[in-house]
């Protein structure tokens, strides 16, 4: 009963203490679709918390793959350094030899030479096909994934708050994660698992960038305008930039490393799901303070990485007025898998700089059409 006071009394005010009727409004349609759902889905529901699975640190499997990546380099690694130390040994004995004076020649079966066999080369990794979208995460989800819960290929990943399922869906707040829960059934699992964060509360803040820790709710079932598809869900959170600058002082360096070693973990998620396509997007960008151009240079550098297996990877990036995220992923992820060179800033400058020059041009051949009425006088 305490949660639902609380939910109330966050729905009636705003931070300002003034009723917010826009969040309020948002807040009774997302108990209607709760309660509807609840029915309508009952079985999938049922299905889904069955299947919930907790990650806490990377996936077993991802650390055994890179554990064996790790062994193979260093292997070789010493191969090579034992083929230059051979290389420099012939090279010694061959120069000793041609100092001698030698009277007969040597044999032609003793003097061809006996090529080295060449190591059998490491298959090149099978990169993914990546694909920026000026769209929602949902719309995303529905043009992409498959209607049927047993055939389900896909992941998302849910932009998730670390400690309040949904994302205060239900007290009416806005965000990726609530807009989820709007499509589906999510927010009716997430609210069976206080436990897990509680814990979070408890224990694993870690000054706000919080830690490797995630559920998965499988094959969850998206709904608009009479489609539906299905997806596993990974509710993951980005660390929170302005709390951690502002309340723990953490650097920049840090805080990009914290989301680096954040997006392997949901990467790896992904793989031991044994997902084809996978649903990203702007994570950590806007509210929670990182920059859009660095998060897409951060995804760029492990998905070319070659240490992951999804095939599709989508990046639901819905271009608004407020900001420049879906233009920035565009850019970045442009050429991929090499790096773009320049700057998003530098592109925008140039960009900038020639549609005035093209507004200079056409006043000027403005003026120049314009008829001088002095000469009929």
């Amino acid at each position: 009963m305490a949660d639902v006071d609380n939910r109330n009394r966050n729905r009636r005010s705003n931070r300002a203490g003034q009723p917010n009727p826009k969040r309020e409004a948002r807040a009774k349609a997302a108990e209607r679709h709760v309660a509807t759902v609840s029915e309508a889905c009952a079985k999938d529901i049922e299905r889904s918390l069955a299947g919930v699975r907790e990650f806490d640190g990377m996936p077993v499997g991802f650390v055994a793959a890179m554990k064996v990546k790790a062994q193979k380099a260093a292997a070789a690694e010493e191969h090579a350094a034992e083929d230059v130390e051979a290389a420099e040994v012939e090279t010694a004995e061959v120069a000793s030899v041609e100092t001698e004076a030698v009277a007969e020649p040597a044999p032609a079966e003793e003097a061809a030479e006996i090529e080295p066999t060449p190591a059998a080369e490491e298959p090149a990794p099978v990169l993914p096909e990546v694909t920026v979208l000026d769209a929602s995460t949902t719309q995303a989800i529905l043009d992409n994934g498959r209607g049927y819960a047993q055939f389900c290929d896909m992941a998302v990943l849910a932009f998730a708050s670390f400690t309040n399922p949904g994302g205060g869906y239900i007290q009416g707040y806005l965000g990726q994660e609530a807009t989820l829960c709007a499509d589906s059934y999510l927010y009716n699992v997430l609210d069976k698992q206080r436990k897990w964060y509680g814990e979070n509360r408890r224990r694993n803040i870690n000054c706000e960038l919080y830690r490797n820790r995630a559920l998965v709710v499988p094959a969850v079932r998206f709904d608009r305008n009479h489609v539906h598809a299905y997806a596993d869900v990974i509710v993951a959170a980005a660390p929170n930039v302005r709390r951690a600058r502002q309340e723990y002082r953490v650097s920049d360096d840090v805080l990009l490393d914290a989301l680096r070693d954040r997006i392997r973990f949901v990467l790896a998620i992904c793989d031991e799901l044994g997902r084809e396509k996978l649903v990203l997007g702007a994570w950590g960008c806007d509210n929670n303070g990182f920059d859009a151009e660095a998060v897409a240079e951060l995804f760029r550098k492990e998905l070319a990485s070659g240490d992951f297996k999804v095939k599709q990877v989508f990046f639901a990036v819905p271009s608004t007025r407020w900001d420049e995220d879906f233009a920035k992923f565009e850019h970045v992820l442009a050429n991929f898998p090499e790096r773009n060179e320049e700057s998003y800033a530098q592109v925008a400058a140039r960009a900038a700089a020639a549609r005035a020059a093209e507004q200079i041009q056409a006043a000027t051949e403005d003026d120049e059409d314009e008829d001088d009425w002095r000469k009929y006088l």
